[in-house]
């Protein structure tokens, strides 16, 4: 390992969440593993999340405030100007576990440094478990025909990934961006995983929510599957998939509008789900879906 040079360079992307980092900060400078490097690219804040990083004087730590463009923009910018041969995303209010880079950096060895790599990580509060996101089958690509298994918490790319592939910018697909980007990463170098969790992501009132817009939420699927199949790999990979696909993407708005309650219009898209591919009734997601509308 080159002393001078990060393994790791973790990418964070933050909006007006200064108080997350002024906590997660000084944990993120003192991982386990030495050889990484931390980027914060602030998409535009307006709170004092300038002054916090300004403040902290530490080798690892290389800050960027740039005009607001969204997350995607924001992982870019950052991915672009990192050093290391990896490069990993984190949300300012989640968790890196202190041996998480050590785990990662023992995983690519034994893995031939694959190109793109996922490990398993935790959902939940800073004192509580919720959930673990683990257990998905190495290389098998197919786990992105339904839907997004996958956040940034637990991903690993090789840094020239980042001169052929990038995040969409296009704002109206924002929050459906990265699935849009491991799909065709997905179908470009395969997936490696491993169940190792690394992480915490934290649930809590302010953290970015999907809400129930039927409107904006169709955009971003007619946009994530418009900008996926512009990619000949994608086509190659998935396109006999295409209509299971689009099925995922109708449950998904279904589910959402019949939490909020707006049962004609999730029965509405519940029903294109059906005609794309009749299996999603069988999903858990279908299942859900009819417990709700069902409901008086």
């Amino acid at each position: 390992m080159n002393p001078t040079k990060p393994f790791f360079s973790i990418v964070i992307p933050t909006y007006n969440r200064a108080s997350f980092l002024e906590v997660n900060i000084p944990l993120l400078l003192n991982l386990k593993y030495e050889f990484y490097e931390l980027i914060v690219v602030d998409d535009g804040s307006t709170d004092n999340t300038e002054a916090l990083l300004n403040s902290i004087k530490d080798t690892k730590l290389h800050y960027y405030k740039k005009l607001n463009a969204e997350r995607a923009a924001a992982r870019n910018y950052g991915a672009v100007r990192a050093k290391g041969n990896y490069i990993t995303f984190l949300d300012s209010d989640d968790i890196l576990f202190n041996d998480a880079l050590e785990k990662a950096a023992n995983v690519i060895q034994d893995y031939n440094e694959p190109y793109f790599l996922h490990l398993g990580y935790e959902i939940g509060s800073s004192t509580k478990v919720n959930k673990t996101i683990n257990g998905i089958k190495d290389n098998d690509v197919t786990i992105f025909i339904q839907g997004n298994p996958l956040s940034c918490m637990g991903v690993f790319l090789k840094k020239e990934i980042f001169q052929k592939h990038l995040f969409n910018e296009d704002r109206e697909l924002s929050a459906s961006e990265d699935w849009e980007f491991w799909i065709r990463l997905a179908a470009h170098y395969g997936i490696r995983t491993n169940d190792h969790i690394i992480g915490r992501l934290i649930e809590h009132d302010s953290r970015s929510v999907i809400k129930a817009n039927e409107e904006k939420l169709v955009q971003r699927k007619n946009l994530a599957m418009k900008y996926a199949f512009e990619d000949e790999a994608v086509k190659r990979v998935f396109g006999t998939y295409k209509k299971s696909i689009a099925s995922y993407w109708d449950t998904y708005i279904s589910l959402h509008l019949a939490i909020d309650g707006l049962k004609s219009r999730a029965s509405h898209h519940l029903i294109n789900g059906l005609k794309n591919d009749f299996r999603c009734l069988f999903t858990k997601r279908g299942i859900v879906i009819l417990k709700l509308l069902l409901l008086s």
